[in-house]
């Protein structure tokens, strides 16, 4: 069916249903379809300078928050903002610019308020009998819940790879750890099982308490060493933050340490005195555990289980392990590599 309105001719589709008897103008049926549909709906007219809108239905105002007057002869980049991302709006310049009879695009929009939608925009050409373009049509759909939940279901996805990661890791951590136990005095190897895994738990407080991101050193070093025993202990070092997959195996290497020093070193008299300290070294972390005893203590750690885990602990943390052994209690360094961003 062929129409006519200011000298523009456009065409109907043939393949769309009407009865003839409902609405004899199939232009005001369509209008009326327009303006009633919950689809928010704009028309654009392209033969007028800068492609102005025309026509906008009820659902598109309030999907804008905009009045008629404020989008009637306005151009839709009025919609655009500072987040708009520019490559979309190229993409929708240039299907504009094609000879596309339809193309579908989404963009970042605004509304009236300054509220944020994604516009999943659907526009086609309307031509004449000549087939020269007269109008454009356009459908907008806020598709922004759709990319909430598709944003939800990956970081649900990643979440649970990152909670099987570390669930792996500190199940090796224990395996480690009781394999390389001493289990000839069953009540002593109980007793260490229980001060590893209470390590790594009070690890795992650190990390949840850091949303499982960077850990702070000094907090790391704290939590490790015994209250009882703090008149003995001097620490010292630089702001650092430890990644959080490096946390758990340097909790357990601080509780080997400690451990030892209580049983054996340092800390088993109340006239030994401990430093730990620890500093920036060119892309390390170099921790420092240095014992002062008044007394030649021969540490079992020396050639026991303790210096084992230290050993299994350095190489998961892909750190060097120095380990000095004098009359005046155990000297040990580790040399953690650690990325830019953990510096201050």
């Amino acid at each position: 069916m062929d129409e006519t309105e200011n000298g523009r001719s456009f065409v109907g589709d043939d393949r769309v249903a009407v009865d003839s008897g409902v609405l004899a103008n199939r232009r005001e049926l369509a209008l009326v379809a327009v303006e009633r549909t919950c689809m928010p709906m704009i028309i654009t007219d392209p033969q007028q300078p800068d492609n102005p809108i025309v026509m906008a239905n009820t659902a598109f105002l309030d999907l804008t928050g905009y009045t008629a007057a404020e989008v009637i002869g306005k151009n839709c980049r009025f919609l655009q903002g500072p987040k708009t991302d520019p490559a979309e709006v190229d993409a929708i310049r240039a299907a504009l610019g094609s000879e596309a009879e339809h193309f579908e695009l989404e963009v970042l929009n605004y509304r009236r308020d300054g509220s944020t939608f994604r516009n999943q925009l659907a526009v086609s050409r309307v031509t004449n009998e000549a087939g020269e373009l007269i109008y454009y049509f356009a459908s907008q759909k806020d598709v922004t819940a759709l990319h909430r939940a598709e944003r939800l279901e990956q970081a649900e996805h990643l979440l649970l790879k990152e909670v099987d990661h570390r669930a792996m890791n500190a199940l090796a951590l224990v395996q480690s750890f009781v394999s390389l136990g001493d289990a000839k005095n069953p009540e002593s190897f109980a007793a260490a099982i229980r001060g590893r895994v209470q390590a790594l738990a009070s690890a795992h407080r650190l990390l949840a308490e850091s949303r499982w991101q960077h850990v702070d050193l000094s907090a790391l070093v704290a939590g490790s060493l015994p209250a009882a025993a703090k008149r003995q202990i001097w620490t010292y070092g630089d702001p650092i933050r430890i990644q959080s997959q490096l946390v758990q195996p340097l909790a357990l290497a601080l509780h080997e340490l400690t451990s030892n020093a209580l049983r054996h070193g340092a800390l088993s008299e109340p006239t030994g005195g401990l430093d730990v300290t620890w500093r920036n070294d060119g892309g390390c972390v170099v921790l420092e555990w240095h014992e002062r005893c008044f007394r030649a203590i021969e540490a079992p750690m020396r050639s026991g289980v303790g210096l084992r885990m230290l050993d299994a602990l350095a190489t998961q943390l892909g750190a060097e392990l120095r380990v000095d052994w004098q009359d005046g209690g155990v000297q040990v360094a580790l040399a953690i590599p650690v990325p830019d961003e953990a510096m201050p």
